[in-house]
């Protein structure tokens, strides 16, 4: 019931059509009843060799079946128009939801989940709602109106359907129960297939390069035959549907040709004509086809109650990271406090442990360290991508916490390791950091981050397209491309957490000279790998495998006192004397 609740509300909008739905299945399903009803009056005009009443009865009937089908036509449009509505409100609701996730909610559903559940998940729910618009009612009306009719037309034999649809709705249900669980490992595994496929899309060049098809392949497989082994479980399960509702239809037909006839013969035409008789038969056909019309309908939402419920698990998720009520709105300059902080992404191991820094706005600052040892969960925590596990992280002296996320974000400009372009012109990319930058303010942001001179290379300058995942560009104009939209943002804090590994030393180092020239007040934050990306930095932090912290202090007092730095600057550069070097 929570999961129906739940997604009622995104009929918003369509109750309308759903209503006209209902009515004029209500009606469609009442004329066809007396379509049958009236039929007999027909027959015994027949038998009665009345031919004035034949064609009165039989114009009758015509346009009652006429008007029956116009009224099944207007319910169908419109039931396809509240269902389609639905899965767009749905989806959108799911869409703008996911927005809202902080990184910690996205590592809880992964990429491939989440992307089904906006895809496969939606289309079931969204066509079993069709269907249950259509028959959920149609059905029910239909067996209580052909059941009341068997009574009207043969009280005597109207007991035998009292007996036969309880038992056949008591194996419909059974069957389902059986089956529910089936339906629930395969979409969980459809999060699987997805993922094999998208991992495999995206690292496409990798596996070429590697001659790894034949493996791909194979775990793709193993996937698609565990789904469908399951299917083919679930199906063999459903199967029963179609002959239990014909064994139950002919076992009607039988008693109730068995005992009409001897009521018709005993009572010599009296109690039961031949045509009532004949009638029951067409209620016979009515309610076993509209009891075969819910059981598919059963199974539909067999299927899409997993999806449904894997829908409302991403609506109800609650974002781990929100904005606070009258949160602070303006972030004054770019002085970063870390206050005893710890944090862990588990819960249990903490990967940075009572970390306790001071960064002054206006300068520069690099950070160094092995794979591991927490350098962008150190930044992250500033951007509050993530939320810390005790202590507090301070811009401008104010709780990172207490600050409105999207103006700590617009404050905060993050250039991730992995770099992002998304499908449209390098302008609309570059916008993403201003929306209503000018060409100017474009071209100014490309010249710090040394992208002008590649971009007006191109035959359409600005107006270039990035094809997906921005695979037309190099992965050192792609990181240009991605520290000019930065910088677009005007931000208080820039982050470039190893965004110019990609970049050659000559051009890492016009980044950085023109950073610190042209943005003397913006805090800068340059986690790199090369000594020579931050040697030049205000301060350095080194940080060890564990996530602690060995030295922080200039290049010159790091070589002097940090022999994990000394070694760095050794492997990269060549050695040679310190003391000179830190001179020169």
């Amino acid at each position: 019931m929570k999961t129906i609740k739940t997604l009622a509300r995104y009929i918003n909008g369509y109750w309308k059509d759903v209503t006209i739905t209902w009515i004029c299945v209500f009606l469609e399903s009442l004329l066809e009843i007396l379509v049958a009803f009236f039929l007999r009056y027909l027959m015994r005009n027949v038998e009665n060799g009345n031919l004035q009443g034949i064609i009165l009865w039989a114009c009758i009937l015509i346009l009652m079946a006429v008007i029956s089908a116009v009224f099944g036509l207007i319910a169908g449009i419109f039931a396809s128009s509240a269902s389609c509505g639905f899965g767009k409100n749905v989806r959108e609701a799911m869409f703008i939801h996911v927005q809202d996730y902080s990184f910690q909610n996205i590592d809880h559903f992964s990429t491939s989940s989440i992307v089904t559940r906006l895809t496969t998940d939606v289309s079931n729910v969204q066509n079993s709602l069709m269907q249950i618009l259509r028959s959920v009612l149609r059905a029910p009306l239909m067996v209580i109106f052909a059941v009341i009719m068997c009574f009207i037309t043969a009280p005597g034999l109207a007991w035998i359907f009292l007996i036969i649809i309880p038992i056949l709705l008591f194996v419909l249900l059974f069957i389902a129960t059986k089956v529910h669980p089936i339906f629930e490992r395969v979409f969980t595994t459809y999060d699987q297939l997805n993922e094999s496929v998208q991992e495999d899309v995206d690292g496409i060049r990798v596996v070429k390069s590697f001659e790894r098809k034949d493996y791909h392949v194979s775990h793709f497989k193993k996937v698609s035959d565990y789904i469908y082994k399951n299917f083919i479980s679930a199906e063999a399960r459903l199967a029963f549907n179609n002959p239990i509702l014909n064994l139950c239809v002919y076992a009607s037909i039988i008693l109730i040709s068995f005992l009409g006839s001897n009521i018709i013969i005993n009572s010599a035409n009296t109690e039961l004509k031949i045509p009532d008789l004949t009638t029951l038969f067409t209620y016979i056909v009515m309610i076993m086809m509209s009891l075969m019309m819910l059981s598919m309908i059963y199974v539909m939402i067999i299927i899409s109650r997993n999806s449904a419920e894997r829908i409302v698990e991403i609506i109800s998720e609650k974002p781990a990271i929100y904005s606070k009520e009258n949160a602070v709105k303006e972030v004054k300059d770019g002085r970063v406090e870390f206050q005893d902080v710890s944090f862990s992404y588990n819960g249990k191991k903490d990967v940075l442990s009572h970390v306790n820094l001071t960064f002054e706005s206006g300068k520069s600052y690099g950070i160094i360290g092995p794979t591991g040892s927490s350098k962008t969960t150190l930044v992250s925590l500033m951007a509050r991508l993530y939320d810390v596990r005790e202590g507090a992280v301070k811009i401008s002296g104010i709780d990172v916490r207490d600050y409105d996320l999207v103006s700590l974000r617009d404050s905060v400009a993050v250039v991730l390791q992995k770099n992002v372009l998304f499908t449209g012109t390098i302008r609309d990319n570059l916008r993403w950091g201003k929306a209503d930058a000018s060409d100017e303010e474009i071209f100014k942001a490309c010249d710090i981050a040394q992208a002008s001179e590649f971009i007006k290379s191109f035959p359409n300058g600005l107006d270039t397209m990035i094809v997906e995942g921005g695979n037309n560009v190099s992965g050192g104009q792609k990181q240009r491309l991605c520290i000019a939209r930065a910088l677009l943002k005007e931000p208080k804090i820039l982050i470039l957490d190893d965004s110019t590994s990609a970049c050659d030393t000559h051009t890492d180092s016009l980044i950085r000279k023109g950073l610190k020239e042209t943005k003397p007040e913006v805090t800068k934050f340059i986690i790199a790998q090369r000594v020579l990306s931050i040697m030049d930095c205000d301060k350095i932090l080194v940080l060890d495998s564990g996530g602690k912290i060995i030295d922080f202090a200039d290049h010159n007092t790091l070589l002097e006192r940090c022999d994990v730095y000394q070694e760095l600057y050794r492997t990269q550069l060549g050695g040679g004397d310190f003391d000179e070097t830190a001179n020169a």
